[in-house]
């Protein structure tokens, strides 16, 4: 007995292919792109892979010639402040939400001076926990340097904790050497 030669099925691939056209041309007109940061810092470099919240923070910015801006939330717009506002702006923003953590973005060639100022004003309004945000050593820019990583690598910094040294150094921890 012979078997019956097989109808092959042939499918239009039209209705396909405009789906998935009409899929990309949705998402690439809804998708919201970062904007363009309003106050350009060239970040110190770390290994830490400390994932920075995106909502709930505080972002206070420190450029290379020591102007200080702020943000209450990361989409907002940077507010420039003075010195003296840093200590009235932070605990008017705690008062409205006690959780909230503190981010400070300082440019790697910023006057210390001017970070230990700061640092001065969070410990006197009783901010002793912040995170100190930095780039990954991997990230590459397009002009050659390297370029903030999308998340933000940060390293928490504290009363209590050590800065950042260069590799290979040791660090004293409350009565304890640490070799990097």
């Amino acid at each position: 007995m012979r078997k019956p030669k097989r109808i092959g099925v042939n499918i239009d691939m039209t209705p396909m292919v405009d789906v998935a056209f009409l899929l990309l041309i949705f998402f690439m007109t809804t998708t919201t792109f970062k904007p363009p940061e309003e106050v350009t810092i060239d970040l110190p470099t770390s290994n830490a892979e400390y994932k920075v919240p995106e909502t709930n923070v505080l972002i206070l910015s420190i450029t290379r010639d020591g102007e200080l801006y702020v943000q209450d939330d990361p989409r907002s717009p940077a507010q420039k402040l003075v010195k003296d506002q840093v200590g009235s702006w932070v605990r008017t923003e705690r008062s409205r939400n006690p959780r909230v953590r503190m981010i400070v973005k300082a440019d790697r060639n910023c006057e210390f001076g001017i970070m230990e100022d700061v640092m001065d004003i969070l410990q006197a309004e009783r901010t002793n926990r912040f995170v100190l945000m930095t780039e990954g050593e991997g990230a590459e820019k397009e002009g050659g340097g390297k370029a903030l990583p999308e998340t933000g690598a940060a390293t928490p910094a504290g009363a209590d904790q050590e800065l950042a040294q260069a590799p290979g150094a040791a660090t004293e921890k409350r009565g304890e050497t640490w070799a990097r």
